[in-house]
């Protein structure tokens, strides 16, 4: 149970509390900007659960206005109509597709130093971004980020550097967009992003260890009592999308949860540029650092006249006035608190997050499953028109003229005997009476499958996503250069989709190089080059990988196959002419038997140079006593 106390504070501390709140309140307007910026967004919220719901099959919850004024779902409409909505979920199998071509072409980043004499340093930095990758599971929070790019056409991720998972390391976390707010950008590179954010929602234990600092653990506890409440009853939903769907920005979905804004906005504010000509520095402070420079400026004169040299050789300190933009955060309860606030901790700059907005002209954003949702209403409606038409029609309706019952039978005879497949109704026919006779119906011309056809041929054409990329097998007598061609060209249309996808990774993996640059040690560079890098790098220190310009881009890799078998053939043709060793080949070579067959050479070499040395050893021992005789021989002369 929560101890009393914190329920109860003195009045000292509610004083405290009260003007420590008095202070914060001039940081409402931020929390109040931010807040508009949620709200501003909440119609491509909208949009993004629509397209979801179409992707996962939920494709008939568009609500409808019916005459009598009701507004009710498709779905609850058809069926008070006494039919079946059906659907037939192409967009999912569209989604698939392309999550399987970017799949099928993994890539991993690459640094490259400016300066080429230094491109150890670039080796050792793609070693530590592709640690990062690894520990973070990259390759996998990729796939699904991709997902949500298609999906909602927006993807943001989030990279910090802390302890979790029992280590202190890069972590890179995918963001839900629902959680994020930003300011209304143009760029479509996002240079002009001046306000961005995101809600969280902790355990009161975890907003505690976050922004406890010094005696605030009683404040907080007052902040979030209703969270801190052990009787409130939990609220588990789990494997649903109800709770992230009904978001409000003071509000968390989880009573038992404290709900927390943080805010990161680009502020200008007045600094002094500084030039240090004694130590070269440039460097920047507040205005209000200004009587510290000219307190050391005179001091340095006052150096210099001492020593006996003119005041005009004393190295100052200039300044100059002017304007710079920096990143600040802040982290808001609901009810205004400042939990904390700073300029960016990160060595880059800006904010940790890193986004992309798809397409972004005039500002606005388009799914790529945006585009065929009409398509698939479509063939929905199509699919469900041809199973109603096929539940109503006649299908072997038998018509049996009442004079012509046999006696001693009833029509209910007749039927069972009718539908046995060896039955047998024996009546004597009478003259000028129709015989028995039945009704099937043929309800395939209306035109409804040749329209179902149509439609799914637009849905390719429009996606872009054809059955070749599919993996659907070709018609017969389609030639292979056919097939090939379809897949380039599959993979033509979508190439704009990935290439947008690809500089949203490599802006996230420059930020994951900076940041590795900033917090990594010495040690931490050695413990990830292993003995690859080890011996070239063991004289850097982390000053000179900081200090290290780096271009950094994303580039196959060579878990894909194509690449692969390419490799693989080249050092084959290197090795047997000579131009490279065995060990070298096994090294730079995507072999599966490498490392065991790198292993096995080393031992068979350890094992001839221990049995050499034996040799040698005995070698000089009977060269020794050969050497003793004969001495001795010569002594007795």
């Amino acid at each position: 149970m929560a101890n009393n106390s914190y329920k109860n504070p003195s009045m000292k501390q509610l004083d405290i509390l009260k003007t420590e709140n008095e202070i914060e309140r001039s940081h409402y307007p931020i929390l109040l900007q931010a807040q508009k910026a949620w709200e501003n967004i909440e119609h491509f919220r909208q949009k993004r659960k629509r397209n979801r719901d179409y992707t996962y099959g939920k494709q008939w919850n568009d609500l409808i206005k019916l005459p009598d004024g009701r507004v009710v779902s498709e779905d609850q409409y058809i069926r008070e109509q006494g039919k079946v909505p059906l659907k037939n979920n192409l967009i999912r199998q569209m989604v698939k597709a392309v999550l399987g071509q970017f799949r099928n072409n993994q890539t991993q980043p690459v640094c490259i130093a400016r300066d080429r004499q230094e491109q150890s340093l670039g080796e050792l930095m793609s070693t530590a971004v592709q640690y990062a990758y690894q520990h973070n599971r990259l390759q996998e929070l990729d796939s699904r980020t991709l997902e949500e790019f298609l999906i909602s056409g927006i993807c943001f991720q989030k990279i910090g550097y802390g302890h979790r998972r029992g280590k202190t390391d890069v972590w890179v976390d995918e963001i839900n967009p629902n959680r994020i707010f930003f300011n209304a950008m143009e760029d479509n590179r996002h240079w002009d992003c001046t306000l961005i954010g995101e809600l969280h929602d902790m355990s009161i234990a975890e907003v505690i260890s976050r922004f406890s600092f010094g005696s605030r653990t009683i404040q907080l506890r007052n902040i979030y009592s209703e969270a801190d409440n052990e009787t409130i009853r939990h609220n588990f939903e789990n494997l649903t999308a109800k709770a992230i769907d009904r978001l409000d920005f003071f509000i968390p979905a989880n009573q038992d949860m404290c709900r927390v804004i943080e805010i990161w906005k680009l502020e200008s504010r007045e600094v002094l540029n500084c030039h240090d000509f004694r130590s070269g520095e440039y460097y920047h402070i507040p205005v209000t650092g200004a009587e510290d420079i000219n307190k050391e400026n005179r001091k340095r004169v006052h150096e210099a006249r001492t020593s006996g040299q003119p005041e005009e050789t004393a190295q100052l300190i200039e300044t100059e006035w002017s304007i710079m933009q920096t990143w600040r955060y802040r982290f808001f309860s609901p009810l205004g608190d400042l939990l904390d606030e700073g300029e960016t901790p990160y060595w880059h700059g800006e904010h940790p997050y890193v986004f992309k907005l798809y397409p972004l002209i005039d500002g606005e954003v388009h799914a790529f499953v945006e585009d065929v949702i009409d398509q698939q209403r479509y063939i929905n409606r199509l699919i469900t028109m041809i199973d109603f038409i096929m539940g109503s029609s006649a299908k072997g309706v038998l018509l049996f003229p009442e004079d012509q019952i046999p006696d001693g039978m009833t029509i209910e005879d007749i039927a069972d005997e009718w539908t046995k497949y060896n039955g047998i109704i024996l009546f004597r026919p009478r003259p000028g009476s129709p015989m028995p006779q039945q009704i099937a119906v043929n309800a395939t011309q209306v035109g409804a499958y040749e329209m179902l056809s149509l439609q799914m041929r637009l849905f390719e054409d429009i996606s872009g996503v054809h059955g070749a990329i599919q993996g659907k097998a070709a018609q017969s007598g389609t030639p292979a250069s056919l097939y090939a061609q379809q897949i380039q060209y599959s993979s033509t249309n979508l190439l704009d989709l990935f290439e947008s996808f690809k500089t949203f990774r490599e802006d996230r993996d420059i930020k994951i190089m900076k940041t590795i640059q900033q917090f990594y040690s010495d040690n931490r560079y050695l413990n990830l080059a292993g003995n690859n890098y080890g011996k070239e790098i063991s004289t850097y220190t982390p000053e000179e990988v900081r200090n290290t310009e780096f271009d950094l881009s994303i580039a196959e890799t060579l878990s894909t196959p194509a690449l692969r078998m390419a490799s693989n053939e080249f050092l084959m043709e290197l090795f047997r002419s000579g131009k490279i060793s065995l060990e070298m080949l096994l090294q730079n070579g995507a072999f599966p038997f490498a490392d065991k067959l790198l292993q096995a050479i080393h031992q068979s070499q350890a094992e001839s140079t221990q049995q050499n040395t034996a040799n040698l050893d005995d070698r000089f021992i009977l060269v020794e006593t050969e050497t003793e005789s004969q001495a001795d021989s010569v002594f007795e002369l």
